[in-house]
């Protein structure tokens, strides 16, 4: 069996203009063979120029309008962020994301929610930025396939694992992962405390170490988030 302890990595800010491979150069400490560095989705969308200015985005009447039927979650405005309902309508197109909302209306007297969510999809959820300390941005999520391409190419340079994750408090999912990585489910139960962080704690980056538990009586230990942090 194995247990595992995550390290965060706190960073300077780091900005568009970064960057990634030779920002995990200069912060990363020394990695054990087995290690497996973790990256914040948002900073992997950032560094790669996935990032999409606000400004460059026209916010129509339909946007503002339904960003205003949005509640968001405790903590988190989301949609209700007109340049970030902006973005998805003309992503995914108004048929889709009107779709999206009638499913929300007749659901949610039902008690049943997210339906919105599960018929948009995961630009529609997992769309970030609009908020310091990148106000002036939206990060959507990466693509599958590029996620598993950036982590293979950075596999080859660092010579460990490599895994794209977006993690919160409420939970997450693994977008990408190398070969050298644990499974998605390990990774997930190694990050269950968020040790990344998030908003404003500065450590956009982590290792997750495999240790050997001895004994088959042992169990699976998950990271835990430095005290300093």
């Amino acid at each position: 069996m194995s247990s595992w302890t995550t390290i965060a990595v706190p960073t300077r800010w780091l900005e568009p203009s970064d960057d990634l491979g030779l920002t995990l150069a200069e912060y990363l400490p020394e990695l054990d063979p087995d290690d497996t560095i973790v990256i914040s989705e948002k900073v992997a969308v950032l560094l790669s120029g996935g990032a999409v200015p606000i400004a460059s985005l026209h916010i129509g009447p339909l946007a503002r309008f339904l960003a205003r039927l949005v509640r968001p979650r405790e903590g988190s405005r989301g949609l209700s962020v007109p340049a970030k309902m902006q973005y998805v309508v003309q992503s995914l197109g108004r048929a889709r994301v009107t779709t999206a909302v009638l499913c929300a209306g007749f659901t949610r007297p039902l008690g049943h929610r997210g339906a919105f969510y599960r018929v948009a999809g995961n630009l529609a959820r997992d769309l970030d930025g609009a908020r310091p300390p990148y106000a002036d941005v939206l990060i959507p999520p990466m693509p599958a396939a590029k996620a598993a391409e950036l982590c293979r190419v950075l596999q080859t340079r660092f010579r460990v694992g490599v895994a794209i994750v977006d993690i919160n408090d409420f939970g997450g999912s693994i977008r990408a992962t190398s070969s050298r990585s644990p499974a998605p489910a390990d990774l997930l139960r190694a990050l269950s405390t968020n040790p990344l962080g998030q908003r404003l704690t500065g450590t956009p980056f982590g290792i997750v170490r495999r240790e050997a538990v001895q004994g088959a009586g042992g169990t699976c230990s998950t990271g835990q988030r430095p005290a300093s942090l």
